[in-house]
């Protein structure tokens, strides 16, 4: 995986053998926090995902604590974990699958144009299809994510400027979770996350991140 400048803030799919080049979605791509997103590849088939974006002001009383990753690891399974308690409370059989972006998630850096880019402040961000049974209704679904992170406590809205719905999850720990439907009718939505910025010198392309989560 490459950490790179973004580009125009879509998500693509890769045809064929075409690699990945970096987020967020992600494979997230920019928001006006500086996270950055994949270029655009040749043999892409433009899909519509959403970037993962800044957070819009907090309500009242909201006052988030960025809890730092002390490696990469922690990033990575803090995100799981959030991840796979979601899938916990959805239908029986709901999956999140990276399979069709390559790779379930990636590094990017916290600043556009970061003067020293090999320990720039850095992000871990992933993203799937959020898979359900025949039949569901994605947008019920979408709905019940949004619920299943009010439970927990975190800030959670539908941002305008998006498909919709949406929800858009902010935890006080400084991570982020997000899901919007998808562009075209008979594609699953889109879930993904992010985590707080770590130093860069903890920044790892070798830990593994599942392709396909299950709440088993």
């Amino acid at each position: 995986m490459k950490r790179g400048r973004c580009r125009d803030g879509r998500l693509f799919v890769i045809v064929g053998a075409v690699a990945l080049i970096a987020v967020a979605s992600l494979v997230i791509s920019c928001g006006t926090d500086g996270q950055h997103g994949p270029e655009t590849p040749s043999g892409a088939t433009d899909i519509g995902g959403p970037p993962m974006t800044s957070a819009p002001p907090p309500p009242p009383g909201w006052n988030p604590k960025d809890v730092v990753p002390q490696s990469q690891q922690q990033a990575q399974d803090r995100l799981k974990d959030y991840l796979l308690r979601t899938l916990r409370e959805l239908p029986d059989g709901t999956t999140l699958d990276a399979t069709r972006y390559g790779s379930a998630g990636h590094n990017s850096w916290c600043e556009d144009e970061p003067a020293d880019p090999k320990n720039a402040p850095t992000r871990y961000h992933t993203s799937g299809d959020l898979k359900f049974a025949p039949g569901t209704d994605p947008a019920a679904m979408i709905r019940r994510v949004g619920d299943i992170w009010r439970e927990w406590g975190w800030y959670v809205m539908e941002r305008d400027g998006f498909r919709k719905p949406n929800q858009f999850g902010y935890g006080p720990d400084g991570y982020r979770l997000q899901i919007v439907i998808a562009a075209r009718d008979g594609y699953p939505p889109t879930l993904a996350g992010s985590s707080p910025c770590f130093p860069g010198a903890l920044a790892r392309d070798n830990v593994d991140f599942p392709t396909v989560l299950t709440a088993s």
